[in-house]
């Protein structure tokens, strides 16, 4: 407990306005909360703080994507993943997850504060809230963001832009950013807001696919429809996106790779849905072709 004494530090805001950047105290029911340096009105829906400057701009952004034929991408329910082709590479995921931020609570002996930026559906929420008692949930797609907030442990779940984090400096311990930063055009952006949001000495966990590979790359040559049909916008190698980590300020203390496959979609989906043959794919891949896996885990700090 803080006491009223001359040794009493303030403990900062975690958010700050999305207009002006300002430090926002925000109470628990949200009402009636105001940036003092601009006026920005702290608004909710269902329970879910708007923190972005142009929810219109974001909302319509979404539905000309949706009218682009990438609705599943925008819609879709992402806890189907776990019942799909990909469940046994989604459980291995899961279970990285879970050993990576489970060893750092443990060494950091102490109550962590943790954001799973880009959360979507709240897919990985529920791993974090075992290790992570002081939990925030962001995401830019409101319909995401209500299957997130049903998640339990999660101390306040809020819609905001990557490129304009509403968060204040140096707020978190931990930090996922799982899977999203292929969507963003201006990701050495993102990459910068998530570099300015993680304390000193914290942890962030960056997922990509691993769609620059050779495999990866003649699987969308044998199958141009699913490149056109993706919302992805890059297609990072494990040095490509290291680099990119780096010029953001990130230290890069590990690359894993994981998830193996056969480079055509079609046929990959079909096979990787046996645990047997996921396995395999899984072993003989380490040991023999490393940088074909379909995704990576960049383990940074600050």
């Amino acid at each position: 407990m803080i006491g009223q004494n001359e040794h009493s530090m303030e403990i900062p805001p975690v958010f700050r306005c999305p207009r002006c950047g300002r430090g926002l105290e925000i109470p628990e029911d949200a009402e009636g909360a105001c940036c003092g340096g601009c006026g920005f009105e702290v608004q909710a829906h269902d329970g879910i703080l708007l923190l972005v400057r142009d929810r219109a701009a974001i909302e319509n952004a979404i539905r000309y994507a949706k009218q682009a034929g990438r609705q599943r991408w925008y819609e879709g329910e992402q806890a189907a993943q776990f019942a799909g082709p990909y469940r046994h590479h989604m459980r291995k995921r899961i279970a990285y997850l879970d050993s990576v931020f489970g060893e750092y609570a443990r060494g950091a002996g102490r109550a962590l504060t943790g954001l799973d930026l880009c959360c979507g559906d709240g897919n990985n929420l529920g791993v974090l809230a075992r290790h992570v008692p002081e939990l925030y949930a962001c995401d830019y797609n409101i319909e995401r963001l209500a299957r997130a907030r049903r998640v339990p442990g999660v101390r306040r779940v809020f819609m905001a832009e990557a490129l304009n984090l509403p968060v204040a400096d140096a707020a978190f311990d931990m930090i996922l950013f799982n899977h999203a930063l292929e969507h963003i055009a201006d990701d050495a952006g993102a990459l910068a807001q998530a570099h300015r949001a993680l304390k000193p000495g914290g942890l962030c966990v960056l997922g990509v696919p691993n769609e620059g590979a050779a495999f990866w790359r003649l699987a969308y040559a044998l199958q141009p429809r699913a490149r056109a049909e993706s919302d992805h916008v890059h297609f990072y190698t494990a040095a490509a996106i290291s680099e990119k980590c780096a010029r953001a300020g990130f230290t890069v203390t590990s690359v894993h790779h994981m998830g193996w496959g056969v480079p055509h979609w079609r046929l990959d989906s079909m096979v990787r849905g046996c645990k047997i043959v996921d396995d395999a794919l899984e072993a003989a891949g380490r040991a023999l072709l490393k940088s074909q896996a379909t995704s990576l885990y960049l383990l940074l700090t600050k």
